[in-house]
């Protein structure tokens, strides 16, 4: 397995070459580059089957070098960040890993890779249906800002989404609220449709923060969400039926 490693900070390019190495023994690490600039130069020189790309790049964002060549080699992002996700996931994306990179996040995203490659054409190249991506790449995780630090919270400790003054709040079990840059649209493409229902405008809900239902009018109801919040929910009488039905009601 030949596989390119493109990232800017030189511990994590060794400790992700190592991580790989250990999971997969066959894999031939055919470079490791830092800019978008190299990262160009070595997939025109190999036949790749896979690509390791941080999205911040010594000479700027990956996705500029990407606009640049048309790559059909299946790609595992990985940044301190997460607020390219969604954009990720239009591209060649397998798997979004967000920083520090663990040998069990390396394996898992190895491993999307292969149950992925079965499903299409054998070779180095091919290309990713949407659908079948994102199957395997809902969000399990969103790293939220609290002073000047980030820390990642995993999809079970969010209750909620809530847009609200012009902003996207997440907010947790523990009723603790953070802003995230994504709006309720892009949110619905990242979270996996089992566990988050858009219930209006407003709100995207966990399906445990839902505490109940109560009748509204004309077929409507109001959901009741935990932790609660100061205002009615309500949910479209047409939108009703496919809650219960979420709901297993």
């Amino acid at each position: 397995m030949k596989i390119l490693i493109c990232e800017d900070e030189a511990p994590a390019s060794k400790q992700i070459s190592k991580h790989i190495k250990a999971v997969q023994k066959d894999a031939e690490i055919v470079a490791a580059v830092e800019t978008g600039e190299e990262a160009l130069s070595e997939i025109r020189k190999h036949d790749l089957d896979l690509i390791f790309m941080d999205v911040e790049l010594a000479d700027g964002p990956c996705f500029e070098t990407l606009d640049n060549i048309e790559i059909n080699t299946p790609i595992i992002f990985t940044t301190a960040y997460d607020e390219y996700a969604l954009k990720a996931f239009k591209l060649n994306s397998i798997d979004y890993l967000v920083k520090p990179i663990t040998r069990d996040d390396i394996a898992k995203g190895l491993e999307k890779y292969k149950r992925v490659k079965k499903t299409f054409e054998k070779g180095p190249a091919f290309k990713f249906a949407k659908e079948i991506l994102n199957e395997d790449n809902y969000k399990d995780r969103f790293l939220v800002k609290l002073g000047r630090k980030l820390f990642p919270l995993k999809v079970d400790e969010i209750a909620y989404f809530m847009a609200s003054d012009k902003l996207v709040w997440l907010v947790t079990n523990q009723k603790k609220k953070y802003i995230i840059n994504f709006t309720l649209a892009e949110l619905e493409e990242m979270l996996n449709p089992e566990l988050f229902f858009r219930l209006n405008r407003q709100f995207i809900a966990h399906i445990n923060s839902v505490k109940d239902l109560e009748p509204y009018f004309k077929g409507q109801v109001t959901v009741n969400l935990t932790p609660p919040v100061e205002y009615e929910i309500i949910i479209s009488r047409n939108k009703t039926p496919e809650l219960k039905e979420w709901l297993g009601v």
